[in-house]
C-alpha cells in the first residue's frame, strides 16, 4: 500500500476536508472562515469562556486566535471582557449579533451534520469520533 494510502496524517486531513467542504457554501455566504465558524459554534454551544480555553477547544494556535478574535470583534459577533479571576485573561462571549447569526445558521448546520452521519452511518460516526478522541489524548498532559 502506498504511503499516501496508509498515512494517518493524510487520512485525517482528507477526512477533515470531507467535512469542511460541506460547510463551504454556508460559510462563504456569511463571509466566515472555517476557524471563525469553529469559535462561534463552540461559544453558542458552551457559552462565554476564557480565551485560552476557547483556543484549546477550537484547536486553533494562540497566535492565530488573536487575529481571528480581532476579526470576529470587528464583525460584531464576539466581545471580550476582562476576566474577574485573572487580569491577564479575557472572557469571550457571543454578542447579540453573534447570537442572532448562530441562531439563524444552526438549523442549516445541523442539517449538514445529519447528512454526514447519514452518509457514513451513526455507528461509524460514533466510532470514528471515539477513535479520533483517543488519538488526540495521546499528547494530552496528565
Amino acid at each position: 500500500m502506498a504511503y499516501a494510502e496508509r498515512s494517518l496524517a493524510i487520512a485525517c486531513t482528507r477526512g477533515r476536508e470531507a467535512i469542511v467542504i460541506r460547510f463551504k457554501e454556508l460559510l462563504h455566504a456569511e463571509k466566515l472562515t472555517e476557524q471563525q465558524w469553529r469559535i462561534l459554534r463552540i461559544l453558542i454551544d458552551q457559552g462565554p469562556m476564557i480565551g485560552s480555553d476557547l483556543t484549546k477547544l477550537s484547536c486553533i494556535h494562540k497566535a492565530s486566535m488573536t487575529r481571528i478574535m480581532s476579526s470576529l470583534e470587528k464583525m460584531g459577533y464576539v466581545q471580550r471582557t476582562p476576566s474577574d479571576d485573572d487580569r491577564r485573561a479575557s472572557t469571550v462571549s457571543l454578542s447579540e449579533s453573534g447570537t442572532e447569526l448562530m441562531e439563524r445558521l444552526m438549523p442549516v448546520a445541523n442539517e449538514i451534520y445529519k447528512g454526514i452521519v447519514n452518509d457514513i452511518g451513526l455507528v461509524k460516526y460514533r466510532r470514528l469520533l471515539s477513535l479520533l478522541q483517543d488519538l488526540a489524548e495521546i499528547n494530552e498532559p496528565w
